[in-house]
């Protein structure tokens, strides 16, 4: 290039093209700065779940006792995807096609399907609005009388449903808290859960259970019994909602019914009629005393055990019972003519354990000696 051509470029001045920016972004400066991926906050739930053989019931430390339905999954055997927990589930018994199966995943007080228990743990965090993004930190009950293979187990389907982190109670001692028995201190408190497929007496005291005893028996063994009774004498099914219905009618424990019947639709064994049948209280007493024997004598072991301190605490405070089946007519006077101490019904017996878990969420830190070696 000549050195006309170079002084001819520097007369000129250079332009830089200018883009078509917006006016309303010419406006306001805007300081822009650059950071990373979006970072998502998710603070952690804290859930409590009491799974019994019957029925479920999940709460959680910022809005309390959300589900409490039957222990029932409904799964389509064509996809094998969940199509109900709970009540929806349960009312498809005998009404739902052939690739709807009812599962219950629990028997006598501890899972016998890890999948199906998994599935069920999963639907009731979905129906209670938990999310694996939750980060649930779960305390679940268990009952004393599990094996450590039935521990690990409850534990890990909680884990695969999406709870980050499990901790297990044992239920006797879950039920002392709720019921604000001083769990704790040096003093005999007596708590038995009598559930649908486990019952379990305990003493505990320092935070622990000093002596216990537990059989794999309960109200639905009672709802067996009754069936067998009537198949037995007269020849007849009945529906699972009927037997229920005679169990809290006509049953006492001291056979104060005795005269009472009730007449129920059942059906032929034999030919498959339809038919009415009068059902007395004498046949359903009939049939619970075996169980109801059992309960005592378990009550008895227990106590016979104590040391003898706390057994004058247990004679001084009591035994408290706690579960559905411990609503049964006339039972808690049978169990105090059977052992010589008082015996009281609690409050809301069905929920105590799940209220003991609640404040088990809430007092983590004071209570964590109860969660070590619960795993055994």
């Amino acid at each position: 290039m000549g050195s006309h051509s170079r002084t001819q470029l520097k007369g000129q001045r250079r332009r830089t093209p200018r883009l078509a920016v917006p006016r309303r972004f010419l406006a306001r400066k805007v300081k822009v700065r650059s950071v990373g991926p979006p970072r998502i906050t998710v603070l952690a739930t804290d859930v409590a779940l009491d799974i019994g053989t019957a029925n479920c019931r999940l709460a959680t430390a910022q809005r309390g006792i959300l589900i409490n339905e039957p222990t029932v999954v409904a799964i389509d055997t064509n996809s094998g995807d969940v199509v109900e927990v709970g009540l929806g589930a349960l009312d498809s018994v005998g009404r739902s096609s052939r690739h709807i199966v009812v599962f219950r995943p629990f028997a006598q007080g501890t899972t016998v399907d890890f999948d199906v228990t998994a599935r069920l743990i999963s639907g009731l965090f979905d129906r209670a609005g938990i999310s694996k993004l939750s980060r649930a930190r779960v305390v679940m009950s268990v009952p004393s009388l599990a094996t450590a293979i039935e521990r690990r187990a409850l534990r890990q389907a909680a884990i695969q449903a999406g709870a980050r982190e499990v901790s297990l109670v044992e239920a006797p001692i879950a039920a002392a808290i709720g019921l604000g028995l001083p769990v704790q201190d040096p003093v005999g408190s007596a708590v038995t859960i009598l559930g649908a497929g486990a019952s379990e007496a305990a003493l505990i005291s320092l935070g622990g259970i000093v002596t216990g005893s537990g059989r794999r028996h309960g109200g639905n063994d009672l709802d067996s019994a009754i069936a067998s009774l009537l198949r037995q004498r007269h020849g007849v099914v009945v529906a699972p909602a009927t037997v229920e219905m005679l169990k809290w009618n006509l049953a006492s424990a001291l056979g104060h019914t005795h005269g009472s019947s009730e007449v129920v639709q059942a059906r032929m064994v034999e030919s498959g009629d339809p038919v009415e049948v009068e059902v007395g209280a004498d046949l359903v007493n009939v049939a619970l005393t075996e169980v109801l024997n059992s309960t005592i004598k378990m009550v008895q072991d227990c106590l016979s055990d104590a040391p003898p301190d706390l057994s004058q605490d247990v004679s001084a405070g009591g035994l408290t019972l706690v579960g559905g089946h411990a609503l049964l007519n006339d039972f808690a006077e049978l169990i105090a003519t059977g052992t010589g101490i008082e015996v009281n019904v609690a409050e809301d017996a069905e929920l105590v354990i799940i209220r003991g878990l609640q404040l088990c969420m809430t007092e983590m830190s004071s209570l964590h000696a109860l969660f070590r070696n619960v795993d055994r």
